[in-house]
């Protein structure tokens, strides 16, 4: 099913998918780094034929000149709402907010989101918040130890995983066959054992998006999250000539590693559940 795009000013001008879809992109890595993956999805969804489109509904407020101001997108099938918004712009409003349980953004965006729509109040329930970190330097060393992981190697990795606490920390949090496969998922090697790991979770325009980045807690304090996080920042300019992205646990030690390994603040987003 394709996006339904509602401007809120102006007229509203045909636009071939691909170019709404560039155009949401741009505005997303722009406004909201957090939600790179959203942007990657956006762009291969316009992409495919329209049989084969997943049903995102995409509505949007845009300024008299046109750009973006806000967006909200709603993936039908799982109930996942992303939201992103400049400042001072109010969240556009959308449908069937009953569909809701998952909502993804900056904290103040959700809650002027929530704010206007009762529902989404009352059925409100816990909520994660990660600490946004880009970096968009200079290459940077990618540590010998680090590796693709073979596709032998997945079940090991979904305990390690499992064990090392990666999957909470991701947008898209799914099993790892696909992305092994697809030569996304690499592996810190320590006395041939999995001593961290990192997964590439979406590729944009501008950025690529790390997520399920985790080190064996054993092995905590030893700099090896920094060993990943400059891994990642490499790999990102070296094989897809792009900056890079992640979101962190919004604590010091988390924010500490990311900026020393050279990856710069950029806001938080928060990840709420709904009843």
């Amino acid at each position: 099913m394709p996006p339904i795009v509602h401007p809120s000013t102006g007229n509203s001008t045909a636009m071939s998918p691909q170019s709404s879809a560039e155009r949401w992109a741009r505005f997303l890595e722009e406004h909201a780094p957090g939600l790179t993956w959203l942007a990657a999805t956006l762009l291969e969804w316009s992409e495919l034929p329209p049989g084969a489109r997943r049903a995102w509904t995409v509505t949007i407020q845009a300024a008299r000149s046109g750009e973006v101001s806000s967006l909200v997108a709603m993936q039908e099938e799982t109930g996942v709402l992303a939201v992103a918004a400049m400042p001072d712009a109010p969240p556009p409003l959308f449908g069937e907010p009953s569909r809701v349980r998952r909502a993804l953004g900056a904290p103040e965006t959700l809650e002027a989101l929530v704010a206007q729509v009762p529902e989404l109040l009352l059925r409100r329930g816990p909520g994660v918040r990660r600490s946004v970190f880009v970096y968009d330097g200079e290459p940077r060393r990618r540590y010998p130890s680090v590796r693709r992981a073979a596709v032998t190697a997945v079940d090991a990795l979904e305990r390690f995983r499992a064990r090392a606490g990666g999957e909470w920390m991701s947008m898209t949090a799914g099993d790892l066959l696909g992305p092994v496969n697809q030569g996304h998922v690499f592996e810190l090697v320590r006395e041939n054992e999995t001593a961290g790991m990192f997964r590439v979770e979406a590729i944009a325009a501008r950025r690529v998006q790390v997520a399920d980045v985790c080190i064996d807690p054993d092995l905590r304090g030893r700099g090896l999250g920094r060993a990943l996080l400059e891994s990642a920042a490499a790999v990102a300019r070296s094989e897809y000539a792009r900056g890079c992205v992640v979101a962190v646990p919004a604590e010091e030690v988390a924010e500490r590693t990311a900026r020393g390994a050279g990856f710069v603040a950029a806001g938080t987003i928060e990840d709420l559940e709904f009843a």
